[in-house]
């Protein structure tokens, strides 16, 4: 009888305790200081997002003065392999199986690591 006593006591002791310490209160201030944080990220985040493109974007003007002369460049060096491609096939053809079974073996290893 003694022991239930005490129990009970112990009981409404811990039942008060929770009573007195409510959740929403607590979770609350939380959920407050994250949503605060998430702001200040998203904002953090857009900023630098639009430096970043406006640094790109004046950038822009002298990529575009030099594509000029990287059009003649790339033109000149397709035609370059092309002419490589085909001394070296007609001197022997076993080079043109050879850059075939490369070709094939890049493209195997390239589409099992995307599966």
């Amino acid at each position: 009888m003694r022991d239930e006593d005490t129990y009970a006591d112990l009981t409404a002791l811990f039942a008060s305790e929770d009573r007195a310490l409510e959740a929403k209160p607590f979770t609350d201030g939380v959920m407050g200081r994250v949503r605060a944080q998430g702001r200040m990220r998203k904002l953090l985040l857009a900023v630098t997002g639009v430096a970043g493109a406006l640094v790109a974007a004046s950038q822009l003007p002298k990529l575009l003065a030099d594509t000029v002369g990287l059009d003649t460049s790339i033109t000149t060096s397709i035609v370059q392999a092309q002419t490589d491609m085909t001394a070296l096939a007609s001197a022997n053809p076993l080079w043109l199986g050879v850059a075939a079974v490369v070709g094939l073996s890049l493209l195997a290893v390239a589409a099992m690591e995307r599966a």
